[in-house]
């Protein structure tokens, strides 16, 4: 009996964090790729070989008005890196340009402000 115990608690510690998190990602509106960030907002990023749009929702999965955001997002590429500014568009969104277009493996890690807040994500993807 002890080791059924044991071996239930060793499973949830070894569970990925997302098991915890709000439930079940909201679906891409923009054909993006969907995580939760470090603050439990939600956040859609969609890349196009010229730029990045970001779009954030709050954890109760409500869009957050783009002039509550800011941030940057640092994107490797090839095996270089780039840093994009990001600006606030219509809606909850921001946007920015690459410098270089975006093709094959792309690793993007957004560092934003949410009402103030900080909060960071990682989006790993293909194009």
């Amino acid at each position: 009996m002890k080791l059924h115990i044991l071996a239930a608690a060793c499973g949830l510690l070894l569970a990925p964090t997302g098991a915890f998190a709000h439930g079940e990602p909201p679906a891409p509106s923009h054909g993006g790729q969907v995580v939760e960030d470090s603050s439990e907002h939600w956040i859609e990023l969609v890349a196009s070989a010229g730029g990045l749009t970001v779009y954030v929702l709050d954890e109760g999965k409500k869009p957050i008005p783009s002039t509550q955001l800011g941030g940057k997002a640092t994107v490797l590429v090839g095996g270089k890196s780039q840093v994009v500014m990001l600006t606030p568009g219509p809606g909850n969104s921001l946007g920015g340009k690459l410098a270089a277009p975006a093709t094959g493996k792309m690793t993007t890690v957004l560092s934003l402000t949410v009402s103030g807040k900080p909060a960071q994500a990682r989006f790993a993807s293909t194009h």
